[in-house]
């Protein structure tokens, strides 16, 4: 319409001299035009509450990874990977309904592959909402600002599609779960869970339980159905408080009896963290640091450190990019435990870009 007002505009003028044979054939001229523009319009113009930019939402995380550090054997080691790449599609389908989508590549150790699918009906029945497909199980919280994965969620992380029924209201938030697993040999969704947490601004305190701590991914991984002879649930503690620029992090998971295997093979599982995180500006430049200790137990199969202590830093180096540090020191079981007992030290250094 910029283009034909003003060219319109000077036809009139001409017309108004003498041309008005042709007046008339312009102003309907112009008619068609700006009704074939309203249409096209209105063609193009999405519907309220259609528009996929309102709808749904990419995201997207990349971490590269370069460690160096000397094992367990004393030999020196070095690597550069992808450690990290996911896409997320978040979808509101309507105001009840979500949908999500995430798939996850893990260099040298997961291929791409779903890694979250899942519908959300918000106040399904009340103030309860269900989450129902591919998830992570509410069975630990695994908060750490270091770049390594904590030992309690090496030992209890728990990907399964599942039906999780939860409300939260006034800090309090409550769940309840069923899933299928890999180690059910009745092939019956059996398995169950329960979460209960509590937070404010500066405080947070968390209760979970599982009742098959052998559905984890790391221990499922190792289990063959058939030599299990019992499964036992297992439970996670865990809690965090803030003062000022001082945040505290705590968890502790442990499997409530033996899980036993043929052969009269058992073992109970724990792990436990305690951390200490500090943010500070220096220069200018926003900063994070953490420190932590941690410890696990009858976990060697899993190919768990007895103890490890983990000192790093992070900062941002350009917008939604990120740099991080993080040093670490192992000690293995010892010998009699079935380890090495050895110690090893690494570092690792991580670029992370999300967007």
């Amino acid at each position: 319409m910029k283009i034909v007002a003003p060219f319109t505009r000077t036809a009139l003028a001409l017309a108004v001299v003498g041309l008005s044979a042709h007046a008339l054939a312009d102003a309907e001229f112009e008619r068609k035009v700006e009704q074939r523009l309203a249409k096209l319009e209105k063609q193009q113009t999405p519907k309220s509450g259609s528009a996929l930019g309102e709808k749904v939402q990419v995201s997207g995380l990349i971490e590269i990874e370069a460690t160096w550090g000397e094992g367990y054997d004393d030999e020196s080691y070095s690597d550069l990977t992808v450690a990290t790449v996911e896409l997320g599609i978040a979808a509101e389908l309507n105001d009840k309904v979500d949908a999500e989508i995430v798939l996850l590549y893990e260099e040298d150790e997961t291929e791409l592959d779903v890694d979250v699918a899942t519908l959300s009906f918000e106040n399904l029945v009340g103030p309860v909402d269900l989450l129902v497909g591919k998830q992570y199980l509410p069975f630990g919280r695994f908060e750490t600002a270091l770049v390594n994965d904590t030992l309690v969620l090496e030992l209890a992380e728990t990907n399964k599609t599942a039906a999780l029924f939860g409300l939260e209201q006034d800090g309090f938030t409550v769940g309840a779960y069923l899933f299928d697993g890999s180690t059910d040999r009745e092939n019956n969704v059996e398995n169950y869970g329960f979460t209960a947490s509590f937070g404010q601004d500066n405080f947070s305190l968390g209760f979970d339980y599982i009742s098959a701590l052998t559905e984890s991914d790391a221990i499922s991984e190792l289990v063959d159905p058939l030599l299990l002879e019992s499964d036992d649930g297992a439970v996670s503690l865990s809690g965090s408080l803030s003062v000022d620029v001082i945040t505290i992090v705590a968890e502790y998971m442990t499997a409530i009896d033996d899980i036993e295997f043929v052969g009269n093979t058992e073992f109970q599982p724990e792990a436990i963290q305690v951390e200490v995180d500090f943010a500070t500006n220096l220069g200018g430049q926003e900063y994070s640091f953490g420190f932590a200790l941690q410890e696990s137990d009858e976990a060697v199969a899993l190919g768990l450190p007895e103890s490890r202590l983990s000192l790093g830093g992070s900062t941002s180096v350009y917008e939604n990019v990120s740099l991080a540090v993080e040093f670490w020191h192992d000690e293995d079981y010892s010998e009699s435990d079935g380890g090495t007992g050895e110690k090893s030290n690494n570092v690792v250094v991580q670029l992370a870009a999300e967007f």
